[in-house]
């Protein structure tokens, strides 16, 4: 029950982190090569995230496996979801510090 929590705390947060960064990146023209540079990963990431909730409502987390796997598969998840959290924060400081030229406006 724990590690199903766990999971579900942590691909909720990481999906919320990615959808926050597409959102607030909303690029112009989405298949320049510097845009798919810049959020390419976040867009493959979320969609993981999102199908991984999914099937965790559908069939459960099943039984957990012996305690490394627990913690290795907990210890990924929850370095992608701060990979995906730290590329949320640093694009907010980002806009914060240049209000007036957006990234993508051209």
């Amino acid at each position: 029950m724990l590690y199903t929590l766990a999971l579900c705390v942590l691909l909720s947060i990481g999906l919320a982190a990615s959808a926050g960064f597409l959102v607030l990146h909303h690029p112009r023209h989405p298949f320049r090569i510097t845009e798919i540079n810049s959020s390419g990963w976040v867009v493959i990431i979320g969609l993981i995230y999102a199908r991984s909730l999914v099937l965790l409502g559908i069939r459960g987390a099943g039984r957990a496996g012996p305690w490394w796997d627990t913690v290795l598969s907990l210890g990924l998840l929850t370095a992608t979801t701060a990979l995906l959290l730290v590329r949320f924060f640093s694009y907010l400081r980002y806009l914060r510090a240049h209000p007036e030229d957006p990234p993508t406006a051209s």
